[in-house]
């Protein structure tokens, strides 16, 4: 049976402040708006495995901030390619990359226009006029938290973010 000391020996960060240096690279990382998947340092499982045994080096609620600033980073790049800021803005895959990273998609016209009876449609439609709206802060950071402690992926994952 293995000590404590060769336990220390496997671990990719075996002091606490090797830990802490490795979170705030991820989040570093997350903040600019990368995937978890991208992260150069380690992969999904090492960095669920560092976010489950050592949350006092690895804290939630700072992945948690760097999923919104990184949800931010992609907002502000489509407000300035929207007000023109941007030279070469490609809308069209920046509306697609939206779509996988955050969870937008596109409403049907009776959905915009709430032709559906009224404005909501009633309680019913009203609920799911809710579902249309983008992800919250909150709920990103929750599906951020969802990716790293995820055991598998799919076999039919293709990398797109998509669960379906």
């Amino acid at each position: 049976m293995p000590d404590e000391d060769d336990a220390a020996d496997v671990l990719k960060w075996p002091t606490a402040n090797a830990r802490q240096k490795a979170c705030a690279a991820f989040c570093a990382h997350i903040a600019a708006g990368y995937s978890i998947e991208s992260f150069p340092d380690a992969d999904r499982k090492t960095i669920r495995y560092y976010a489950e045994q050592f949350p006092e080096d690895f804290p939630p609620e700072k992945l948690e901030t760097a999923a919104r600033r990184g949800l931010m980073e992609w907002e502000r790049i489509g407000k300035e390619g929207a007000r023109g800021d941007l030279a070469k803005f490609n809308a069209s895959a920046w509306a697609f990359n939206m779509k996988n990273r955050a969870g937008w998609r596109d409403r049907s016209e009776a959905e915009a226009h709430g032709i559906r009876g009224g404005i909501w449609g009633g309680a019913e439609e009203g609920a799911k006029v809710e579902t249309f709206k983008p992800r919250s802060s909150q709920e990103i950071a929750l599906g951020v938290m969802a990716l790293l402690t995820r055991e598998d992926n799919n076999s039919n994952d293709n990398g797109s973010g998509d669960t379906d």
